[in-house]
């Protein structure tokens, strides 16, 4: 979509979205996009849309959003289906909003396996009252979660379904019970789950599965009540249970639902002592993702030195099937990191990850790691764009283009601390009834009863800014082969009749991802400067914090003329911090493990390697190995795209013999065939280059 279409459209969108009419109106618009989803055909979607207008359900703003919440309880369309977990959700019903959802959040479903309605409603009784609307609030979503149950129940009943008596225990069971099995516990982990996505949460994580369910595992297991390899069938149909409505929970691009699995992890014992949690379920979960081939939910692995040998080879064969799964954290790390940021220590150690890879306390806060982005090239690109060309010649050296970057960045993070502090969350006593802190306190999520308040902004363009000003540095500074002016005029030109020139750009040394110390310090320099910058509270008494990974490479870029790292006008801008050959793996993880990850810098920090599966297949102990010396190096975090160029160029040319190709798009892996043409082609260009058969 051209740019300047894309700008009008966002400011149509916010003068909608501020009143009820346009609201409405947008929520249509953006159910019509989501049924399109599903049919893959906007003829088919309107048609669909226009045959079922009558069954579209809003709640009323202004009623308490508790009894909103009850109401849509009671209206929402169920769908019991003929076998396995019971899952369902209608995707023409709909909470009302009057400020922003709040969602990329996992809860800790370890509450909802250990306590029943029941037991929050004497929790309320009991509790000395300090805002009776948040008790209210509160009270009333637990009846509306009793009617979903109820009404459940009652078309279980109306089923012809042979295990339908086991299923309406476990639903029962939720309103005046413990879970008490492992299949009982992952039944509760999905009635909850359906209600998050029903009520308007997007992108809603899974928290640690092996840990939460390790118990009812285990005792099941002691009992005799299932098998390992019962339990391998459960997850199994969790799994695809959890992938059901996969068009609908998608949010920027088909694929991009939030649904991580968390797996393995650093934990203290009762003496506080470090151990290595793994268990049968660590396994259990990346066997059935390898096996099943679906890019949701996926997986991440967190990992430290004492992770065993043969769980890093469970997980790159998993790696190596494309499915994008698992993502490596690496706990050594994260924990520290988290733990200098001011989380308490036993927060830090049992954390997880918002939609893709950025860390966060689970079930502590209102964290928002995803809010905004910032585009470390638009300043730069921004001074050659404004400034004269007498201007420019005043500009005398490199310390002096340093110094003029970081005044234009500062304005762009001045923008970014406006937007956050104008932000108002919509109220949510849902997230509020599992988030810590909340009911102590009586403090709705929105409006910072949480423990935690975070905000995390995600950053892209650092690899072309770094090439960008080390070009500058070689090229104008240093080698004196041209003049700020002279180049400048050239790029603005966007290179045009300059293929060697561009060719000489994108493979002038040293560059981002090198393991070098120049390049390496003035990342540093960078990074550490926008750090102080963000050194904010935000509103609620929150911090904000950024990492160096963005899903926005491709759309930011199309917004950004051409740069001196020799990308052209609009194209992509480097993907995370990445390597494109498989010759750089060793360089690219040293210059990752020795990036200040430090004091606000840690909100996503992932290398992204691009392999085909015959390279890590032929070498697959040398490829366990580099994974095993990596954790120990002390990168922060890793993901691989596992492809190869035959397949994705024959995939684009012949899409329905490729129905079920899966590639890794950014945190998250979505089939080829559903991905727009621009992240086709990047991803060709990626494995062209990855294979040598491209040289830029």
């Amino acid at each position: 979509m051209n740019r300047y279409v894309k700008n009008i459209i966002k400011i149509v969108y916010h003068k909608m979205n501020n009143i009820y009419t346009g609201k409405k109106i947008i929520n249509l618009i953006f159910l019509f996009r989501t049924l399109n989803r599903k049919y893959k055909s906007p003829k088919i979607a309107g048609t669909y849309l226009i045959k079922n207008i009558k069954n579209l359900y809003y709640t009323n703003p202004k009623e308490p959003k508790g009894k909103q919440i009850k109401n849509l309880m009671k209206n929402i369309k169920i769908i019991i289906p003929n076998k396995g977990f019971i899952y369902s959700i209608d995707e023409l019903k709909n909470l009302s909003k009057t400020g922003s959802t709040i969602d990329n959040i996992t809860i800790d479903y370890s509450y909802i396996l250990n306590y029943s309605m029941k037991d929050y409603k004497k929790y309320f009784k009991n509790t000395n009252i300090i805002n009776s609307e948040y008790i209210n609030n509160e009270v009333e979503l637990l009846n509306g979660i009793e009617i979903l149950i109820n009404r459940e129940v009652i078309e279980l009943e109306k089923s012809n379904r042979t295990d339908k008596k086991k299923y309406i225990k476990y639903l029962e069971n939720i309103k005046t019970n413990k879970a008490n099995t492992f299949e009982e516990g992952l039944q509760r982990i999905l009635f909850i789950n359906q209600i998050l996505w029903q009520t308007g949460h997007g992108l809603n994580g899974l928290g640690r599965l092996d840990k939460i369910l390790n118990n009812l595992y285990y005792s099941d297991l002691e009992k005799n009540i299932i098998s390992k390899n019962d339990a391998y069938k459960m997850i199994k149909s969790f799994i695809k249970t959890i992938h059901k409505y996969y068009w609908f929970k998608s949010s920027a691009l088909m694929g991009d639902t939030g649904q991580i699995i968390i797996l393995g992890g650093t934990d203290l014992d009762e003496n506080g002592n470090e151990y290595y949690f793994y268990n049968d379920l660590t396994y259990l979960f990346i066997k059935a993702i390898c096996e099943l081939q679906i890019p949701d939910p996926k997986i991440l692995l967190r990992v430290n030195e004492d992770t065993p040998r043969d769980l890093l080879k469970e997980s790159l064969k998993t790696m190596n099937t494309g499915v994008g799964s698992p993502l490596i954290s690496n706990d050594k790390e994260v924990i520290r990191k988290m733990v200098n940021f001011g989380y308490d220590k036993a927060d830090a150690y049992n954390y997880v990850v918002s939609a893709c890879w950025e860390p966060a306390a689970l079930g502590k806060g209102l964290e928002q790691n995803n809010i905004n982005f910032i585009s470390f090239l638009k300043p730069l690109n921004r001074i050659f764009d404004t400034l004269s060309n007498d201007e420019l010649n005043n500009i005398k050296n490199f310390n002096d283009l340093i110094s003029l970057y970081k005044e234009y960045l500062k304005e762009d993070v001045e923008e970014i601390i406006e937007f956050l502090d104008n932000i108002i969350w919509d109220e949510d006593p849902l997230l509020s009834l599992f988030i810590d802190n909340c009911n102590k306190k009586q403090i709705d999520i929105s409006k910072g009863g949480a423990k935690y308040n975070h905000y995390g902004i995600t950053t892209v363009s650092l690899a072309n800014t770094i090439n960008s000003l080390i070009n500058l540095k070689k090229l104008v500074f240093e080698n004196k082969k041209y003049d700020l002016v002279q180049l400048n005029n050239i790029r603005k030109n966007n290179f045009e009749n300059k293929n060697k020139l561009i060719t000489e750009l994108k493979n002038l040394n040293p560059h981002f991802g090198e393991d070098n110390k120049e390049v390496i310090n003035l990342t540093n320099l960078i990074i550490n400067y926008l750090s102080k910058l963000l050194n904010k509270t935000n509103k609620l008494g929150g911090k904000i914090k950024f990492g160096l990974s963005a899903p926005s490479y491709i759309s930011a870029g199309e917004e950004i003329n051409a740069s001196f790292d020799g990308r052209l006008n609009y194209e992509p801008f480097t993907t995370h911090i990445s390597s494109d050959s498989n010759n750089d793996y060793t360089s690219i993880m040293r210059f990752a493990s020795q990036l200040d990850y430090n004091d606000n810098r840690f909100n996503g920090n992932v290398v992204d390697l691009m392999a085909t599966p015959s390279f890590i297949k032929d070498n697959f102990e040398k490829f366990t190995d580099f994974l095993d010396l990596s954790i120990k190096l002390g990168f922060f975090q890793m993901q691989m795209n596992v492809t190869d160029s035959k397949t994705l160029i024959n995939a684009k040319a012949n899409p329905d013999l490729y129905p079920n190709l899966i590639v890794r798009v950014w945190g998250f892996s979505a089939y080829f065939n559903d991905l727009p043409l621009n992240y086709k082609n990047l991803l060709i260009k990626r494995a062209l280059k990855n294979e040598g058969k491209l040289n830029v």
